[in-house]
């Protein structure tokens, strides 16, 4: 057994995203791209991406600018989001009520929020424009009231400021139950006693009223208990003495600061400076202090209510919108502005409410042009299949041949690309929540249940690649993962969390994974896999290998020796005790003599067993020819969401994928684990393995099953264990 992951997919990256500014405003156009649909096409047409807040402009140039004679019926287009209609306000050049070259569309997008559940995956909103399908619902004029009143001075702002660039695999505080949620992005690695810590990039409070005090809220994360802290804002400390805090849950500590602390102009700097006492991280702060209605790079978001003046303005083409409800956006019919100077003009208007509102004021330059991507319809669900291939798009032409294969053997298999469930059970959100979904649906409501479901991409903990190893190595998550919540340890993969629909633990149908970065691992593995089953011939030898650390390890080997024996195949021991020096030139030895199955019992860390006598780098030099089914019964070999900074990938990803070597399959848990669990889960195994004509998948599903119905294995052994491969493998 080894320790946690500590820094496990940890990194730089947590750059602001192009167009926003410190203050979080948008500050300039971003984005755009041309969708071409085809001229006639009615219902959805578009898939909208918003990544930022703000009012955003689709121009008919940008959906149909290979359609110059074709015009549409403006009443027939709808925006929506999350099944809900969304108002647009249409721009009618000529007003001849069509939609055609020079008009445009607007409508007020929001990301989604930290405040979202799916934030965890993705900050990307997706939004569908439709024609022909229905009258769209419009964004509503509304005239202020006349009386002009004493304008409001300031308003109250609180600015969010929070970087995730420092993945932390660990729970704090661990968790009492799996379900529990933690947070596991932080602004940046540890803070030690004796840190200080700038978080220089900066934050705007440019426009501050300096009459009212700030409210500064830090939100920390404690390792380690007892802790004293200094803060500073600007250099300036914010209380006489070191502030103390003794709590491993996560600690919100407020302080009242005077304004003068702050620039008016410019970026300030917090500082956070670790006096003594234990480790933390830092999560985010807010600062919430009071702003004056001057537009900071030609946009302004605020709130109030009666009478306001704003400034700030570059140009008199500017526009005020009444945000409060995103799905009942209203736009203020405002008065041509007041030129106050060359680069300053004044907007002034009463409210045309009696509560206390939310608005957004910009000029034209500031509406985005937003990612625009054509909607291919995809029906995925009127093709009932009992094998079910998903498949990110970069693996589609890869996994054809397995495709091919398994419905020459008589399957019927649907290929599905991930991204066509992210539109059709997800809204066009790109989580694992849409996968579950559409396997539940299609396990509850097609005539051919499925069987088999093979999911074919590598996956990350960094969803959002916001380490940036995605663009450097190809880690990505290609087909996401779940990420299940260990007692002890923190985030591990589960691939069985998919194929669980009525919330038991134990899964519905058979399912494996094949964590390609590239197409050729896809044809690596079916290349095996045909071979393999091809095959005449086949060996039964049954390598078994143990650490010499406990001797457990050989009792529980030695037990799976009498299984296998029963039915007629040979065990062929290597243990570390009786070999030492000789322990990894027999396992590579016994490989390369071509076993059927290669069980290891002992320790194991996520790339290695044995500490370290035989890993994943030693896969590469095995020359088997023919493909074991490798069966991991130690810690974290199954752990396959990892990072750039790991020397080797995990020994699961590094057996199945090697090229003309390796394994046929690999089962082996993603945490760390016990003999109690093991043991059960082995026993089962093999009895069932060796005793029935049964493929890989339903081997270890049922062995599940059994061992966790008799009380002998907990949920997160069930939920933890993971088959890498094809689950309709045939072993024999």
């Amino acid at each position: 057994m080894v320790s946690f992951l500590a820094g496990c997919g940890s990194g730089g990256g947590g750059s602001k995203p192009a167009g926003i500014d410190n203050s979080g405003n948008n500050s300039g156009n971003n984005g755009g791209s041309k969708v071409n649909p085809e001229c006639s096409r009615t219902g959805k047409i578009a898939k909208i991406k918003v990544s930022k807040d703000g009012i955003y402009k689709v121009a008919y140039s940008d959906l149909y600018s290979s359609c110059s004679s074709t015009s549409i019926n403006s009443s027939t287009i709808s925006l929506s989001n999350q099944d809900m209609d969304i108002p647009i306000d249409i721009v009618d050049s000529n007003g001849n009520g069509q939609f055609e070259t020079d008009d445009y569309i607007e409508f007020y997008g929001k990301a989604i929020g930290r405040d979202d559940s799916r934030f965890r995956f993705t900050e990307t909103n997706v939004y569908w424009l439709s024609v022909g399908e229905k009258t769209g619902k419009r964004i509503v004029k509304v005239t202020p009231q006349s009386i002009p009143l004493p304008p409001n001075g300031s308003f109250l702002k609180r600015l969010h400021v929070e970087k995730d660039t420092w993945y932390v695999q660990e729970n704090y505080p661990d968790i009492s139950s799996p379900s529990d949620l933690r947070e596991h992005w932080f602004w940046n690695d540890r803070i030690y006693p004796g840190d200080t810590v700038n978080y220089s990039e900066g934050f705007s409070t440019r426009h501050i009223d300096r009459g009212v005090p700030v409210l500064l809220k830090l939100r920390l994360q404690s390792v380690s208990w007892e802790h004293y802290i200094n803060v500073y804002v600007n250099d300036k400390p914010l209380s006489d003495n070191a502030i103390m805090w003794n709590s491993q849950a996560p600690y919100d500590m407020e302080l009242i600061v005077d304004p003068s602390n702050f620039k008016d102009s410019g970026l300030n700097t917090l500082t956070i400076e670790s006096v003594s006492g234990g480790l933390f991280y830092l999560d985010w702060f807010d600062v919430t202090y009071n702003r004056k209605y001057i537009a900071e790079y030609n946009v302004i978001e605020f709130t109030g209510k009666n009478f306001f003046k704003l400034s700030g303005f570059a140009s008199n083409q500017v526009s005020v919108y009444e945000i409060s409800d995103h799905e009942n956006v209203q736009k203020v019919n405002i008065s041509v502005p007041k030129k106050i100077s060359e680069s300053n003009f004044e907007v002034s208007f009463s409210s045309p409410y009696n509560d206390e509102r939310t608005f957004m004021a910009l000029t034209s330059d500031q509406k985005i042009s937003p990612v625009i991507e054509p909607y291919i319809p995809s029906d995925i669900t009127s093709s009932p299949a009992d094998y079910i291939i998903i498949t990110h798009e970069d693996f589609a032409d890869a996994i054809k041949t397995l495709a091919d294969y398994r419905t020459q053997q008589g399957y019927e298999v649907l290929t599905v690309k991930v991204n066509d469930i992210y539109n059709a059970f997800g809204n066009g959100i790109e989580t694992p929540h849409a996968i579950k979904a559409f396997l539940k649906y299609a396990y509850e409501n097609w005539s051919t249940k499925p069987v088999y479901v093979v999911l074919v991409g590598d996956a990350t903990v960094d969803y959002k690649d916001l380490s940036g190893y995605g663009d450097i190595s190809g880690v990505k998550s290609y087909v996401p993962a779940y990420l299940y919540n260990y007692p002890g340890l923190g985030e591990v993969p589960s691939d069985n969390w998919f194929a669980d629909f009525d919330d038991d633990i134990l899964p519905e149908v058979n399912i494996g994974r094949i964590p390609a970065k590239f197409p050729d691992d896809v044809s690596s593995v079916i290349s095996k896999i045909i071979s393999h089953e091809s095959s005449v011939a086949k060996s039964t030898d049954v390598l078994l290998i143990a650490d010499d650390d406990n001797p457990n390890f050989e009792g529980l080997s030695d037990s799976i020796a009498e299984i296998i024996a029963l039915h007629g195949f040979t065990p062929q021991k290597v243990y570390q005790r009786e070999l030492q020096d000789g322990f990894k030139p027999a396992i590579i030895s016994v490989i390369d003599s071509n076993p059927l199955v290669v069980n290891y019992t002992g320790h194991g860390a996520v790339s290695d067993w044995a500490n370290n006598v035989f890993s994943s780098g030693d896969v590469e030099g095995l020359t088997n020819t023919s493909y074991p089914f490798v069966v991991a019964l130690n810690c974290l070999n199954g752990y396959f969401v990892l990072g750039d900074e790991q020397p080797f990938p995990s020994i699961a990803e590094a057996f199945l994928l090697a090229r003309d070597r390796g394994a046929l399959a690999v089962f082996a848990a993603s945490p760390w684990g016990y003999l109690s669990d093991h043991d059960p889960l082995a026993q089962e195994l093999y009895s069932i393995l060796f005793s029935e004509d049964i493929t890989l998948g339903e081997a270890v599903t049922k062995a599940k099953a059994e061992a966790y119905n008799k009380g002998e294995i907990m949920d997160d052994v069930v939920q933890t264990f993971i088959f890498f491969g094809d689950p309709a493998t045939k072993l024999k």
